[in-house]
């Protein structure tokens, strides 16, 4: 546990030491501020933030391969990685502290973007409820994604490769879902519970539904062991 600390706190240092933890959050805030404006400028009166949640939840797609690419291939490029593999740490200790690290960092992206539902305070009766929901959403979400993003970067050198990888396994996950509205046998079903935006969709109408969150934990952990196994694999090459 030990090992995992101190793992999660030298990439956090990392991500603010670097540009690219403040960029990640003017990019976030700033598109979802637009919406945000566009939706209050547009008259609408419903204070839930369901339209606003999904959009933020495509923005967070977007973002994570972005924090994520970095984590293992950077050391890998670099050849870093040899030095912690010299260290006594185990494969799933570097795994999960590497994850735990980008998940920390879009944790505290959600954090600034609570302005939105308090400005919905100031000039409204929001349904906390609902909002709460969203946001427990946008969190199973996001440990999915940051998953996602550490086995891509655990399987390549090269921090675009890691990118591309990433943004390609995410948006499958995210357009898969339209397969279940053009066919009427079985793939329906599977297509829709392999839909991040079908899993979503409860959450952002203030449902919070053990499937879903099994869902979004379960693609973590599965990502998260094929990660722990590349790294295994890079060890023994």
């Amino acid at each position: 546990m030990r090992n995992i600390i101190s793992i999660t706190a030298r990439e956090i240092r990392s991500y603010f030491v670097s540009p690219l933890a403040y960029v990640a959050i003017f990019f976030f805030v700033f598109i979802c501020g637009f919406i945000f404006t566009l939706a209050v400028a547009s008259g609408y009166t419903q204070a839930d933030m369901s339209p606003l949640f999904h959009s933020m939840i495509f923005v967070s797609l977007i973002l994570a391969p972005v924090l994520t690419m970095g984590l293992l291939a950077q050391e890998t490029s670099s050849g870093s990685i040899e030095l912690l593999m010299t260290k006594p740490v185990r494969d799933a200790e570097v795994a999960v502290g590497k994850f735990l690290g980008a998940l920390a960092v879009y944790c505290f992206i959600l954090l600034v973007t609570l302005e939105f539902p308090i400005m919905y305070e100031i000039w409204g009766n929001p349904d906390w409820g609902m909002i709460a929901a969203g946001y427990i959403g946008l969190l199973a979400c996001g440990i999915a994604f940051m998953a996602i993003g550490t086995f891509a970067s655990s399987v390549t050198d090269s921090q675009i490769a890691a990118w591309l990888i990433g943004t390609a396994i995410l948006l499958f996950f995210w357009l898969v879902g339209w397969l279940g509205y053009s066919s009427t046998s079985w793939v329906t079903d599977v297509a829709k519970r392999l839909s991040i935006y079908e899993n979503f969709g409860d959450f952002s109408r203030g449902i919070v539904d053990g499937k879903n969150l099994l869902f979004f934990l379960s693609v973590a952990i599965v990502f998260l062991f094929m990660s722990v196994r590349a790294i295994e694999n890079r060890r023994t090459v």
